[in-house]
């Protein structure tokens, strides 16, 4: 009695296969997008709580029956703006649902009033602070004095941020419970620098790139949307950012900046001015390719302002690369800062300088290891996301 065999159907097993090989590759991309963003996110968090995680300024203290919160009197202005801003940026999905109704009848776009106003909720805090608040830089001590306190609650790492010369004997001592990651060459709590260093490398993606992407796209929708001698002459112009090395700019203006502005700042601001030619350009190569689009000639025709055009349809419609190109912008900010720490050229809390003491003493593992994957976590995490963003926009890649 014989046996009817099944047969295979070769180009339904290859179908099978080609859909089993798409699903798990948009699979991998969602997961490493989550864990890229999941990454970022405690690296934000960090960089925002880095006062209240190390230092030596006690959150709580009682001291014969009074009570004071000493770490708020040492945060500076920019230190409650920045936790003010990672705030507003948690809450901007919820303001953008408030104000929906209200936008959609103005037919304008939830997402951008909901950021112009947290945009203006920041600037007005910030200013207040400036003009009503004196920071207070006198440190008490409050390590030294503790036995004194009724009550002191320290940070998670109760290390004093600037040890001086008392704590040299503890220079270059391996990792143990007090030091999870050793000390340095000056006997500086490595964790704690590391901690700081976020925030360096956080300040320095963001609001660089911010400023860059900023610009870019301000001057790209512009040029691309009108063209003409006006296309033409922003065009000269970005050529000639775009010649201008932009580590060697950063090295004069650190030489002839004023005592009083920080290193710190002296490069983000470097960065912004000199990092908007990429976002320009995909924001010009856009625009050229929106304009001829038939809503934009639709709208043309309502007779809709030009500036209204351009901020409700345009230049929404043509985010998408200037999303993909943060992201790597950031990394590569982050990797810039580290490189000018690197070659001492930036005094800041920052991975950068670790890796440079490390360099020195090469015995010392532990602080130039830890700083080596600090800064390849960070740029890998970004360059992850922004494949994942990429990914998605572009819907040729989903084939």
């Amino acid at each position: 009695m014989s046996s009817v065999q099944p047969t295979t159907d070769p180009l339904l097993a290859a179908r099978s296969r080609s859909y089993g090989a798409i699903v798990w590759r948009q699979l991998s991309r969602r997961t490493t997008a989550m864990v890229s963003l999941a990454v970022i996110f405690v690296l934000a968090l960090v960089a925002v709580l880095a006062p209240f995680i190390a230092g030596e300024v006690p959150i709580l203290w009682i001291e014969k029956g009074e009570i004071s919160f000493p770490i708020f009197h040492y945060l500076t202005n920019l230190e409650y703006a920045g936790m003010l801003a990672f705030v507003l940026a948690l809450l901007l999905p919820v303001t953008a649902r408030l104000v929906r109704p209200g936008a959609e009848r103005a037919a304008d776009s939830p997402l951008a009033r909901a950021v112009l106003i947290h945009a203006a909720i920041c600037a007005a805090v910030l200013l207040a602070l400036v003009v009503l608040r004196t920071e207070e830089r006198r440190y008490g001590f409050y390590l030294e004095r503790a036995a004194q306190a009724e009550t002191a609650w320290f940070p998670l790492v109760p290390t004093p941020r600037y040890p001086g010369y008392d704590s040299l004997p503890l220079r270059d001592n391996p990792p143990s419970w007090q030091h999870p990651l050793g000390t340095d060459r000056m006997g500086q709590d490595v964790l704690l620098l590391i901690l700081y260093g976020a925030r360096t490398a956080m300040t320095i993606g963001f609001v660089a790139v911010g400023i860059g992407s900023g610009i870019g796209v301000v001057l790209g929708s512009v040029s691309g949307y009108f063209g003409g001698w006006i296309d033409l002459l922003m065009m000269r112009i970005t050529e000639i950012f775009m010649f201008i090395p932009r580590i060697v700019l950063i090295i004069i203006i650190l030489a002839v900046k004023p005592s009083g502005l920080s290193d710190l700042w002296s490069v983000v601001v470097v960065l912004g001015l000199t990092g908007w030619t990429d976002p320009y350009r995909y924001m010009r190569a856009e625009l050229l390719r929106i304009r001829g689009e038939d809503y934009i000639t639709a709208a043309r025709a309502l007779g809709i302002p030009t500036w209204r055009l351009l901020l409700r349809h345009a230049v929404p419609n043509g985010m998408a690369p200037i999303l993909v190109g943060a992201t790597f912008g950031i990394a590569g900010a982050v990797f810039l800062e580290a490189s000018l720490a690197f070659l001492n050229l930036v005094q800041t809390p920052s991975w950068g300088e670790l890796l440079n003491d490390g360099r020195q003493h090469l015995g010392t593992w532990w602080a130039w290891g830890a700083a080596g994957a600090a800064i390849f976590i960070t740029v890998l995490v970004y360059n992850l996301l922004g494949e994942a963003v990429r990914d998605a926009i572009d819907p040729k890649l989903k084939i």
